[in-house]
């Protein structure tokens, strides 16, 4: 890009006076030798001080308030979320613990059988099947019990 083009390129820019001072000096003095850039300066120029004469928006007074609330809410309830879902990995494993401490307790006491209805409850197969069973309902219950804790709050 030669001389001419560079400057050019900067015209719209410093037309509104967001250029340093030294490249000012440089689109100033170019424009005193070349008629073409200095008509399309003026022509920017004139854009500039015809733009600044637009209405400017009007915002609400409490729309940063009502803004940085809605963010607050929003973190908070992303906070909620990662804490519920730590509480219920936690609950899932402490029910895995205690199902099996449970389980070994009574095939101890048991001597590793308990028949009722012709099926060893205290196998493995059936024991982990039951397990499984009450575990997906106190989850299920507690994660409902969690998703409703406050309703108001949710809603962004």
């Amino acid at each position: 890009m030669n001389g001419h083009e560079s400057i050019r390129a900067k015209l719209a820019i410093a037309a509104t006076g967001a250029r340093g001072q030294e490249e000012w000096l440089q689109v100033e003095q170019h424009t005193r030798e070349c008629q073409d850039c200095r008509r399309e300066l003026e022509l920017w120029a004139l854009y500039a001080r015809e733009l600044r004469h637009l209405p400017q928006p009007v915002f609400p007074q409490d729309l940063l308030a009502r803004t940085q609330a809605r963010v607050l809410l929003a973190n908070e309830n992303r906070m909620d979320l990662r804490r519920n879902s730590w509480m219920l990995f936690a609950l899932a494993g402490y029910s895995w613990v205690l199902s099996i401490s449970v389980w070994m307790v009574v095939r101890a006491l048991t001597g590793g059988t308990l028949e009722i209805f012709g099926t060893n409850w205290v196998a493995a197969g059936p024991w982990i099947l039951i397990s499984c069973l009450l575990s997906w309902i106190t989850a299920g219950a507690a994660a409902v019990t969690l998703g409703t804790r406050n309703p108001a709050r949710r809603a962004l």
